[in-house]
């Protein structure tokens, strides 16, 4: 699998992590050219919004460090805020179930992560797979920069099914919020040409 290392994710997350504060403070700056407004549905407090914005940064470093696909996730902390995790897709390493998202769940659980006390942030809108792997890990939430509808528009193969659709149908276990858009200023270059 095609990790970034753990000094370089400490170091992504020393660069775009602050600490959160559960206090009202000052809005702070939004990062330039992101949505004014993603689309947040679900338990998303302002500190965690504020630090899924600064975790897709490391994500898209996961993107393009993948091989042929260049899709990307993180796993950050829903208390502190601090990016512990990321992955990047390695789906041509003959494991069609290597994207990103289901990599960065085995990392999660290998190294011992409740995932039910992070977010995970992603440079895709998850394909449905990815979204049920989410779903049954347990994870509090997901943020995504680069739509599905997006992707088929430009002709990436996808599985055209959104995920606010899978997690809609979820039954018997937690369902998490989501935003949509997140930082696609950041993600739609990634898959614009592909």
């Amino acid at each position: 699998m095609t990790f970034l290392s753990r000094r370089r994710v400490l170091s992504l997350t020393a660069a775009t992590a602050a600490p959160l504060s559960l206090t009202r403070a000052a809005p702070a700056a939004r990062p330039r050219g992101s949505s004014s407004d993603p689309g947040w549905s679900g338990d998303w407090p302002p500190p965690l919004r504020e630090a899924v914005l600064r975790a897709m940064p490391a994500a898209v470093e996961y993107a393009r460090a993948a091989a042929k696909w260049p899709y990307g996730a993180v796993l950050v902390d829903a208390e502190t805020g601090a990016v512990v995790a990321g992955a990047g897709n390695t789906g041509e390493s003959g494991d069609p179930t290597a994207h990103a998202e289901t990599n960065l769940v085995r990392e999660a659980v290998g190294g011992g992560f409740e995932l039910s006390e992070h977010v995970v942030v992603t440079t895709a809108e998850p394909c449905p797979m990815c979204a049920g792997a989410l779903v049954w890990g347990g994870v509090r939430g997901v943020a995504h920069g680069t739509s599905i509808a997006k992707l088929v528009g430009w002709g990436v193969p996808q599985i055209d099914v959104p995920a606010d659709e899978i997690f809609r149908r979820v039954r018997g276990l937690s369902r998490p919020a989501l935003a949509r858009d997140v930082r696609a200023d950041l993600t739609d270059p990634l898959y614009r040409g592909q």
